[in-house]
């Protein structure tokens, strides 16, 4: 099949897909609001507005002829206005509180955030699927009456329990020496990195590595875990960290952390210049 053909089959699969979309959107009673770019959708259930990426979705309907695509679809957007439901009240809205991980000049109007270290921030959202997260608005603090301190503790003990069913691989890195070194993955990206802000991490990685080790993030969905080592091996690292930092899509900060049973701290930072 040639490449005008192919893109004439994606052209016409795309508008059924669009179609499909929109008459289950009816059908269940939602209004669409507006439409953003080619993928993106306002959506409104007569009470609320939320927005949506459908391009997963719909490449999984037009790559992997998944004609059940629309549907699940249909079931992520009743799932969150469902979550939206939930967060009338405190009580019912804490299982689904998280946080994830911002730079300092991502953190917009109204975001309930705290620091970490460095250039990076916690900042609460929820989630109904530990896939995706949507940022909590300060206003329902408010409307719930509920300090910061209170906001983050229920959400670190959510991401607690997200760590504990975590999927890690184990490796050895070569740099003159094998470091041992875990590759963390959450379930959705928006977490893979917020995982070493929780409580239970130090824990967590010294009954694996040692209770002294280092960690990486140069991008949202990369969280490396390095067994301590002295400071030229972490020199020859920095390339690698750098190339990750500089191409992705979601680049997070090129800081080396050491964590220790006395706390957490920067242990080098590496440049662009210097990589």
């Amino acid at each position: 099949m040639d490449d005008l053909s192919e893109l004439l089959i994606d052209s016409k699969s795309d508008e059924k897909f669009n179609r499909l979309f929109r008459n289950l959107i009816k059908k269940n009673k939602y209004i669409i609001e507006k439409r953003g770019s080619s993928d993106y959708y306002i959506i409104n259930d007569g009470k609320n507005s939320l927005g949506f990426d459908i391009s997963l979705e719909k490449y999984d309907y037009i790559k992997n002829k998944n004609l059940a695509a629309c549907d699940t679809l249909m079931e992520r957007i009743k799932r969150e206005f469902y979550i939206l439901e939930r967060l009338i009240s405190f009580t019912n809205g804490q299982e689904f509180l998280r946080y994830t991980v911002m730079r300092r000049e991502e953190i917009g109007k109204g975001m309930v955030y705290d620091n970490f270290m460095g250039n990076l921030r916690r900042v609460i959202c929820y989630t109904g699927d530990n896939v995706s997260a949507r940022i909590l608005d300060e206003s329902y603090m408010k409307k719930w009456d509920v300090p910061k301190e209170v906001l983050f503790s229920v959400a670190d003990r959510n991401m607690c329990r997200m760590l504990a069913k975590a999927e890690y691989t184990e490796k050895k890195i070569s740099c003159g020496i094998d470091i041992n070194c875990l590759d963390f993955k959450a379930e959705g990206n928006d977490f893979t990195v917020a995982l070493m802000m929780c409580s239970d991490f130090r824990e967590f990685i010294s009954s694996k590595i040692g209770s002294r080790f280092l960690a990486a993030a140069p991008s949202k969905n990369t969280l490396l875990v390095l067994s301590e080592v002295t400071n030229d091996v972490l020199e020859r690292l920095g390339t690698a960290i750098v190339s990750e930092y500089r191409w992705a899509s979601h680049p997070l900060t090129t800081d080396i952390f050491h964590f220790s049973s006395t706390g957490i701290d920067i242990a080098g930072h590496f440049s662009e210049i210097d990589a």
